[in-house]
């Protein structure tokens, strides 16, 4: 009798253990400031001040990988993914890489730069200052324009 109380006893124990070690591989944000799904409402090009609105572009970041797509839009912008690296103070951003986006990933084709324009991109390797992070509002600013994205 006593064995078999120990051996359930242990095995509730290795249980428990088991189900601890997995919770702990979920992938938590780096940084909640600017993690997540972001609307991009408007960007502003440096070099002439001109502001352009956007209509339902949106602009998510994730674990090292930023996605850029349009929404059930009417322009056909398409959809893009690319790197996204941050510094460990979260007072930049830089993305490279993008590839247009499939069904489950890249499809293998390298973005243009024009394809990234109506994102206020004007390069397919971006650095951003991040000018405000709040987690309910993030403004990026490039060499090239400022973003204003709002969370989802």
């Amino acid at each position: 009798m006593k064995k078999n109380i120990l051996r359930i006893g242990m095995g509730v124990a290795l249980a428990a253990v088991v189900c601890l070690l997995l919770g702990g591989c979920k992938k938590a944000p780096i940084n909640n400031d600017f993690e997540g799904m972001w609307i991009l409402e408007r960007y502003t090009t440096r070099a002439d001040n001109e502001v352009h609105a956007c209509e339902r572009m949106y602009i998510s970041i994730q674990l090292w990988v930023m996605e850029v797509a349009e929404k059930q839009g009417t322009h056909g912008y398409g959809s893009y993914i690319g790197r996204c690296i941050y510094d460990s103070k979260g007072e930049s951003i830089r993305v490279q890489e993008f590839y247009q986006r499939a069904s489950t990933g890249d499809n293998g084709k390298p973005a243009t730069a024009e394809q990234l324009m109506p994102w206020g991109m004007n390069s397919t390797e971006t650095t951003f200052k991040v000018l405000d992070a709040n987690g309910k509002r993030l403004v990026l600013q490039s060499d090239y324009a400022v973003l204003e994205l709002k969370r989802f």
